[in-house]
């Protein structure tokens, strides 16, 4: 190990001192010396550093095996990742705040090397690499004509870095040739070995520099090249760096939460001795590959980035798949009317592999056929929208032919939208939204359409669009429109209705209190599908709309958004208007103007119990016996269960203790969690996160670490938007290895 500096020093002493009290480094640490056996209090021996030295590394597979023995602190959780299992062993980690702020820290003085500040935006392009900043954004999604506009149109609004797998950024950058391009800052490359003849590509099409970035999952980004050599700078302040047998072993200096020490996460690094011309301290590095690419070629097995892979005359973008002994798969992008010359690639597989059958497939796409469409009916769409599943829908690519069709284009970019950004249509999100908004005026200016189902249809997609509007009056503005409308029809359709009272979920007090006092009321009804779409995308607001109007709530039954969902789950079935009433009080944190229709009973003797308790909650001084006339009126098992969740909710409300043995068991019992005996009925998770992630620290102080860890993957917070992104980027923009060998089942 090499001699370290005294910042360096005391950080990991610290981070050390951590880690020894989690007990899936307590045999490691016994093993190496640096903690002493001799004393029960796990402290660091004097020569810590000599005995660090000595400390055996571990794997990413023996964390994931018990990832929660790694657990120090649930505390401070600001941050939580997956890894990205790349070779089928992923865990979810989670860090703290200060781990957090020197991943930014480091990452803002890396760019700032590049004359990238934080007013210059980052768009990742074709992958799960989602914004990392306010300004930044994701773009994902097939490689169509309208993709690629979307994207100058990013371009176009403020000169921006696009950020990348460098595979599919060299696919994006292929299918640009010849376009006219607005001006791009700098493009990142990350995730994968970058190839001479892609950066070449790149430069060449995006006129701009090219930055290679590595990261890894559990520690963040590690380091950028700098633009005076183009070496690959790692991050010395914030990780201890090493190469152990060849592969990089990291110790992250800043995560108190989930410390790991001298950790393998797989990848192939090759360190520099001497310094970078550049003048700067740190340490420099060469990315190989992942320790499972190695390729058999005729020097002996290597790393992809060990291999050169040349630029050839009129093929763009290339990748090699060696499927077994003699036989190679070369896909290729190549440069229209261009007469392909295929015979310098296959001398220079012949000189890498030997003699080899080599399978050219030229990619002859055409980008204009990629949308997978079916047509059909207006009404056989809203009938599909209504009553069925909205993933099947998405997956069969049904779109309708006549007036709704604009309107299922709408709904269909606002639940599997190809941007994402953090929060709502961001300024310079706007252009990658501008389709949606451009249908969103039109839906608004348009007549009124001749079938009186698709007019219905038309006012009410417009206002499921109000909870995917960042923009309080443009909300309004639509919302105000679409009731007009309704009025006109004399609608008193109950899903209409519902829909109509919906959006209240995201506006101040007074506005929601108005809507309610100047609503007809519907009768009785049953929620349909759309109903149930546009209230989960509304308790994406509600839950924003809670932490500002009623922080106490939000504090205590912390993930808000939880507890929506979890009623939705459980009164889906029988749901009444009051239900929503009863959320909009909630998430304001004031009760709304008495309405006769509202207050009056339910018929359902539980439901009107679980609303008098819901309401008490509210500064009521009898929610205490509200709380008890819920738990008497339960008959159900399914009401019982929802009466120990509320006496849960009450508990984290009125910062009650808990006990962890007690509710570990009602909630193994109510949803089968924390245990491989799930009930054998279905079993709704969502709900009870609050309490679990109370139970989290309770079970961590009795040193129950896996408990604990178990607890908080539990708390995974839902969320409609990322939920829609992750699924859209796992079907199409996933990492490809350029070169690889699957003749020894070593698939990158």
């Amino acid at each position: 190990m090499r001699e370290l500096s005294d910042r360096t020093a005391i950080n990991l002493k610290q981070v050390l001192q951590i880690a020894a009290t989690v007990p899936g480094n307590s045999h490691r640490f016994l093993q190496a010396g640096l903690i002493d056996s001799q004393s029960n209090l796990k402290q660091l021996v004097s020569n810590w550093q000599t005995a660090f030295s000595k400390l055996r590394p571990i794997d990413k597979q023996t964390v994931r095996q018990n990832p929660g023995l790694f657990l120090a602190s649930v505390d401070d959780l600001v941050y939580r990742g997956m890894t990205s299992g790349t070779s089928g062993d992923f865990f979810t980690y989670f860090a703290g705040s200060e781990w957090n702020q020197a991943r930014l820290l480091a990452r803002k003085r890396a760019l700032g090397w590049w004359g990238i500040d934080e007013q210059v935006p980052i768009i990742n392009l074709a992958s799960r690499l989602q914004p990392l900043r306010v300004n930044d954004v994701a773009l994902i999604g097939n490689i169509t004509p309208d993709w690629l506009q979307n994207l100058k149109q990013l371009l176009q609004v403020k000169p921006a870095v696009i950020r990348g797998y460098p595979s599919r950024l060299s696919e994006v950058a292929a299918a640009l040739v010849g376009h006219s391009i607005p001006a791009v800052l700098a493009v990142i490359c990350t995730g994968e070995v970058l190839f001479e003849f892609q950066k070449k590509l790149l430069e060449s099409v995006f006129q701009a520099s090219v930055i290679n970035e590595y990261g890894c999952q559990e520690t963040g980004i590690s380091g950028l090249s700098c633009p005076e050599c183009g070496r690959l700078h790692l991050d010395v302040d914030r990780c201890l760096y090493e190469i152990i047998d060849g592969e990089l072993v990291t110790t992250d200096l800043f995560n108190y939460t989930m410390p790991l020490i001298r950790y393998k996460c797989g990848d192939r690094l090759q360190l520099y001795s001497d310094a970078c011309g550049c003048g700067r301290s740190h340490t420099t590095a060469k990315i190989l590959g992942r320790s499972q690419e190695q390729i058999k070629t005729q020097q002996g097995w290597k790393y992809p980035g060990e291999i050169c892979l040349p630029k050839f005359p009129g093929i763009l973008n290339y990748q090699i798949v060696r499927q077994n002994q003699a036989e190679v798969d070369i896909w290729v992008q190549v440069e229209t009317q261009q007469v392909l010359d295929l015979s310098p690639l296959q001398l220079w597989l012949e000189k890498l592999f030997g003699e080899v059958e080599g399978r050219v497939i030229v990619d002859s796409s055409d980008l204009s056929q990629l949308e997978n469409t079916q047509s059909c009916s207006d009404l056989e769409w809203i009938e599909w929208v209504t009553k069925k599943s909205w993933g099947e829908w998405l997956k069969s690519g049904l779109l309708p032919v006549g007036e709704a069709r604009e309107i299922a284009l709408l709904l269909k970019s606002l639940i599997q939208p190809t941007a994402i950004v953090n929060s709502g249509i961001s300024p310079l999100a706007q252009p990658s939204k501008r389709i949606a908004k451009q249908r969103i005026a039109r839906l608004l200016q348009r007549s009124t359409c001749r079938e009186l189902a698709v007019e219905l249809m038309s006012v009410r997609v417009l206002l499921f669009a109000c909870s995917f509007l960042a923009d309080r009056p443009t909300r309004q503005n639509i919302y105000r429109h679409a009731q007009q409308r309704l009025a006109e029809m004399n609608c008193r359709e109950y899903s209409a209705m519902v829909d109509l009272l919906i959006p209240c979920l995201g506006f101040e007090h007074n506005t929601a209190k108005s809507i309610w006092e100047n609503t007809n009321l519907p009768d009785v009804g049953k929620l349909d599908v759309l109903n149930i779409q546009h209230l989960l995308a509304a308790f994406n607001l509600a839950a924003s709309q809670a932490k500002r109007e009623n922080p106490n709530i939000a504090i205590a039954w912390k993930p808000i958004l939880s507890i929506l969902i979890g009623d939705l789950n459980f009164w889906a079935s029988r749901f009444q208007i009051q239900i929503l009433a009863s959320w909009c009080e909630l998430v304001n944190g004031k009760t709304l103007a008495p309405s006769t229709n509202r207050r009056q009973t339910t018929g359902d003797r539980f439901l009107d119990a679980w609303l008098t308790w819901r309401q008490s909650i509210l500064g009521d001084s009898l929610a205490t016996a509200a709380l008890s006339q819920l738990q008497a009126t339960a008959t159900l098992p399914t009401e019982l269960a929802r009466a120990e969740l509320e006496q849960g909710y009450a508990k984290l409300l009125w910062q009650e203790p808990l006990n962890p043995v007690e509710w570990l068991d009602k909630i193994q019992h109510n949803a089968g969690l924390v245990s491989a005996n799930l009930p054998d009925r279905d079993i709704d998770p969502i709900p009870w996160m609050p309490i679990l992630l109370k139970l989290s620290k309770l079970w961590l102080a009795r040193g129950e670490a896996e408990l604990a860890y178990q607890c908080l993957i539990a708390t995974a917070p839902p969320d409609m938007r990322v939920s829609g992104f992750e699924r859209l980027a796992r079907e199409m923009n996933y990492k490809q290895s350029i070169i690889c060998d699957r003749s020894n089942r070593l698939i990158a």
